[in-house]
């Protein structure tokens, strides 16, 4: 919900504006603060997309989701952001609701930062994504590709249903912005009753559920749509989607 605020109340930050001359500016701590404010009407947070690479927005990110981490707060990192993990990979240490979504040359660039010298494993994606999770110390990894390898270093699955076979841009966002209210659902429904009827943390149920969702909302966007399907389209499939998936008791 909008919880009573207006749009001119959420704070934006825009690159254009701050060009390379900070002098009389907000430092990035006030510019991170004017967000973490409003952390205690969020149940969890995306971070990245639209970022950008101005090292002064890389900078406040940092700042938001390593207070992210230490609130328990769950949060996606997704495009530039994911460079700011690459930059300094313990801000996500040992963090169980921190989910990376790297699509295959992001996490080309991840391998590089995480696990310098190792090549991408084409012969053993499932293990290798594993592996790049557990030197991270435990935050979840998405890696976005024909299939999805999901895992917490622990455990690994893999998603590959058909989905969509057009791609377009934004698409990864919506997987983004599902896995946040997966997340946050996992959460707040008891993230220990999860895991033991599963025998999988429930970050790892809520990211599995997120990447099935997002494909089947895809071939559905697709089905209406066709080749001119878009990343808007996802959007406007995701109730019938949900209703199909999840029926309302009686219906």
């Amino acid at each position: 919900g909008d919880h009573g605020q207006r749009d001119e109340d959420v704070p934006a930050f825009s690159r254009d504006s701050q060009g390379d001359d900070y002098t009389g500016s907000p430092s990035a701590q006030q510019q991170a603060d004017a967000i973490i404010k409003w952390f205690p009407a969020l149940t969890a947070l995306v971070v990245g997309p639209g970022l950008g690479r101005d090292p002064r927005l890389q900078e406040v990110a940092g700042l938001v989701i390593e207070r992210a981490v230490a609130d328990g707060l769950p949060c996606v990192i997704d495009a530039d952001g994911l460079r700011v993990v690459m930059d300094n990979p313990s801000l996500v240490h040992g963090s169980a609701w921190i989910v990376l979504t790297p699509n295959r040359a992001e996490f080309r660039r991840l391998l590089a930062a995480i696990l310098p010298g190792e090549e991408e494993a084409l012969d053993d994606p499932e293990g290798q994504v594993m592996r790049m999770s557990s030197a991270l110390g435990g935050p979840l990894i998405i890696r976005k590709g024909v299939e999805d390898i999901i895992s917490d270093g622990k455990t690994v699955f893999s998603v590959s249903e058909r989905g969509s076979p057009k791609r377009s841009g934004g698409q990864g966002d919506v997987l983004a912005g599902c896995t946040a209210t997966l997340l946050s659902w996992a959460k707040a429904g008891g993230a220990d009753r999860l895991s033991a009827s599963a025998e999988a943390s429930a970050a790892m149920l809520a990211a599995y559920t997120a990447c099935m969702f997002t494909r089947r909302t895809s071939e559905e966007a697709f089905r209406r749509h066709r080749r001119a399907m878009t990343a808007p389209d996802l959007i406007e499939a995701i109730g019938p989607v949900f209703d199909e998936l999840f029926p309302v008791d009686g219906e």
